[in-house]
């Protein structure tokens, strides 16, 4: 298990890879990137997305080829049928004093038959 603690909005976030993850990495000619994204909609969910570029928005190092992002959005509807047809309410950044305090506590990451997984917790 591989780790590294990286600060994101002024909080220490613990982020720990799992050997797979580390040889997935280490084969990977750009920094892979993960996106933590917390999302309100009609419930909190959060979400770890995997990346080849920010998007646009700032990042942390976690290690040569590794690369972590937090990104809190809201949901500017909550209607099932619109979730059904689009697979996720549509969507859209937000931002607030109180949400910049926010950071994830753990982000623990895998490799698994060729995909990747991860999860945070706050």
């Amino acid at each position: 298990m591989q780790q590294a603690i990286i600060s994101i909005n002024g909080t220490a976030v613990e982020i720990e890879w799992t050997a797979a993850a580390d040889a997935a990495l280490a084969r990977r000619e750009a920094p892979l990137f993960v996106e933590l994204e917390l999302y309100f909609s009609c419930l909190v969910k959060k979400f770890v997305h995997f990346r080849d570029d920010a998007r646009g928005r700032e990042s942390v190092a976690a290690g040569e080829r590794l690369r972590v992002y937090f990104r809190p959005v809201t949901s500017t509807a909550c209607s099932f049928e619109v979730a059904e047809r689009l697979g996720r309410q549509p969507e859209m950044e937000i931002d607030s004093p109180a949400l910049r305090r926010v950071a994830p506590r753990r982000v623990s990451i895998d490799y698994v038959d060729g995909d990747w997984r991860g999860s945070f917790s706050l």
